[in-house]
């Protein structure tokens, strides 16, 4: 069979939206989401950002001239504003009142599912494209769920947090800059990608004005929602700056700076808008934690003992809750060999990441949340080494992409936003709470009235019937005797 269209892409957006967004938590007002809610109404209801009217409900607030503030990165809420006000002005015409608990939860669905889950959806479209420069269809589909359905995209749609926008940006931007294949575009890894070079046809090494735009727009949003992007994005951004300058696109550059330029302005402006002062942010001004004014915004020297808790740990391990990335490490082994230059952006800059954030220890926990929420950022560069890692061990590749979504959607299902002194959410609430029939928010029962158990079950009938109609229109991969990696056995 033919590589996967550009229609078949499109088909992908749509399952992976649907399935980002099809679930709403029952606590989605949980104190970082709410902050970022409530500056929401505020511009809506009352033309201000001050959330004066709300702020006993979050701790996550900055206080400065008499009046509380949301202390969160300015992008999240920005994106999230036109689906907020839309649905706003819908229950209004309704007479449903936004201040009602129904009012809340329908804005919060609405932002989430055109912030978090929309973006989480284009970006992993964009990663399955990226990808198949490299590995087979199925080694991409495979990894392109295990990172977005077993893995934070899917619990952090559900509520306003900014992580599952972070990693759709990141990951439109990589495309978007064609990481790695000018390095493959004559010399391909492996005889089932898409789009094969013609003999003798030079490599495009220069991206064009319009991604380039793409790239900087992407990454410069993703910056503006969410600080602790600022390794991986910074250090992409340079990727891209250092390219367009070798292969001397310089009209290339210009285009990366301007679209940059508009989502890094939020910053600055926020700041002004709300501490009177372009210079500094509002996490200066925060007014719970008295912690977060030490070190940089909390974070101090490397803490290995909480590195370790961040990445295998059951409260917040990202292996623990995405056992699928082990298979980076099967990635990074054929990387050494044959690419070992993509080290530095799929391994060092990873491990860079992790040790600065293992650095914020006060609150290593990151309050009520799943998985390692501050080490998301470094979750795309993991994925051509797992997308490798698929190429060379399908069936352990499966296998673990099945295992990470069934952790990660029984946590979304039941309650992604947990209580903060659990140790092992997933045994002391997650299952227990799946056994119990204690669901979240669904699509199946807001629009269909169905029983809580039955809006689950629908949504485990959506998500296997996509798959399985995905992975039928992958070709099966059938390595040539000098293909690479080497496949040791048929995916």
């Amino acid at each position: 069979m033919d590589c996967p269209t550009s229609r078949f892409r499109c088909w992908l957006v749509v399952w992976l939206w649907g399935a980002l967004f099809y679930v709403h938590q029952q606590r989605f007002d949980a104190p970082t989401p709410f902050a970022r809610l409530a500056s929401l109404h505020a511009v809506v209801q009352e033309r201000t950002l001050a959330i004066d009217r709300w702020h006993q409900r979050t701790p996550d607030k900055a206080f400065h001239d008499g009046h509380y503030y949301s202390d969160k990165a300015p992008g999240t809420a920005a994106l999230a504003l036109p689906a907020f006000a839309t649905a706003a002005a819908v229950l209004s015409r309704a007479g449903v009142d936004l201040d009602s608990p129904t009012g809340w939860r329908i804005t919060s669905w609405a932002a989430c599912a055109f912030s978090q889950a929309l973006p989480a959806a284009l970006g992993a479209a964009a990663f399955f494209a990226w990808l198949g420069r490299f590995v087979s269809p199925r080694a991409a589909l495979v990894t392109v769920v295990g990172l977005t359905l077993g893995s934070q995209p899917l619990p952090y749609s559900t509520l306003l947090f900014s992580h599952a926008q972070v990693i759709g940006l990141i990951g439109l931007a990589i495309w978007a800059m064609k990481l790695f294949v000018p390095e493959v575009e004559d010399g391909r890894l492996d005889s089932g990608q898409c789009e094969p070079n013609a003999v003798g046809r030079p490599a495009a090494s220069a991206t064009k004005p319009g991604r380039m735009a793409l790239v900087g727009f992407c990454l410069g949003l993703a910056l503006a929602s969410e600080f602790t992007a600022g390794i991986v994005v910074v250090v992409l951004g340079a990727y891209g700056v250092f390219r367009a300058r070798r292969v001397g696109a310089q009209r290339s550059l210009r285009w990366f700076f301007w679209g940059a330029l508009p989502p890094l302005l939020l910053i600055p402006a926020y700041s002004w808008a709300t501490i009177s002062t372009p210079w500094d942010l509002p996490y200066s001004y925060q007014a719970s934690f008295p912690a977060m004014r030490e070190g940089l915004y909390a974070i101090k020297w490397p803490d290995v003992e909480n590195l370790g808790r961040l990445l295998f740990g059951p409260a917040r391990g990202l292996v623990f809750w995405t056992p699928f990335l082990v298979m980076a490490g099967f990635g990074w082994w054929w990387i050494t060999r044959e690419r070992p230059r993509w080290l530095w952006l799929t391994y060092a800059v990873p491990v860079l990441h992790a040790l600065v954030i293992s650095g914020r220890t006060w609150d290593w926990k990151a309050g009520s949340a799943i998985s390692a929420r501050y080490l998301a950022p470094l979750l795309p560069l993991l994925a051509l080494p797992c997308a490798l890692g698929v190429q060379r061990w399908p069936r352990l590749g499966v296998a673990l992409a099945m295992l990470s979504v069934g952790l990660m959607s029984v946590a979304t299902v039941t309650d992604a936003s947990p209580p903060y002194h659990l140790d092992n959410p997933l045994v002391q609430i997650h299952l227990p709470m799946l056994l119990q029939g204690k669901f979240s928010h669904t699509l199946g029962t807001a629009l269909f009235g169905l029983p809580p158990a039955w809006g689950v079950a629908l949504y485990y009938v959506y998500l296997a019937g996509g798959l399985v109609w995905l992975w039928r229109q992958t070709a099966p991969h059938r390595p040539s005797p000098a293909s690479h990696p080497d496949a040791h056995e048929p995916a």
